[in-house]
């Protein structure tokens, strides 16, 4: 299990990095909206389909400015932006974090219920694989502007 520095307990978490232009001056929440919400939109389907049927995931609208791709946003810094989303079983969060030429997001997941630690371990390999090929692809049409 890992504890973060703000004292909150994880069972899962994994972290991912992509480089970006030095020039490039866009937000944490930019770059969060650019690889969720300029997902492919077959992609963004499967993501909101799996979110919340697979994981049953609550979501507000997908149109607030207080949300991205219906994740909550509970907390933003002038580097980095949380989002959160919960369901019956499981607590998840993604941190977007900026650094000079790099975007990184970091995902956390607490088991609420014990069939969380049955359900997300198959449900990880996929997002192993989504969610890299996602912040590559946000990361590289941040170069080509």
């Amino acid at each position: 299990m890992f504890n973060s520095s703000a004292g909150y307990s994880y069972d899962y978490s994994d972290s991912f990095v992509a480089e970006i232009a030095t020039e490039d001056d866009r937000s944490p929440e930019q770059l969060a909206r650019a690889v969720f919400e300029g997902a492919p939109r077959p992609v963004r389907l499967f993501l909101v389909v799996g979110f919340r049927y697979g994981l049953g995931l609550k979501f507000g609208p997908r149109s607030s400015p207080e949300h991205v791709l219906g994740w909550a946003i509970i907390d933003r810094e002038p580097d980095s932006i949380t989002l959160e989303s919960r369901s019956w079983m499981l607590t998840s969060r993604l941190v977007f974090r900026t650094e000079e030429s790099q975007v990184s997001v970091s995902t956390f997941v607490r088991y609420d219920r014990p069939i969380a630690k049955v359900i997300w371990p198959p449900v990880s390999v996929l997002h192993c694989q989504i969610v890299p090929r996602l912040l590559r692809r946000a990361a590289a049409l941040t170069t080509a502007t």
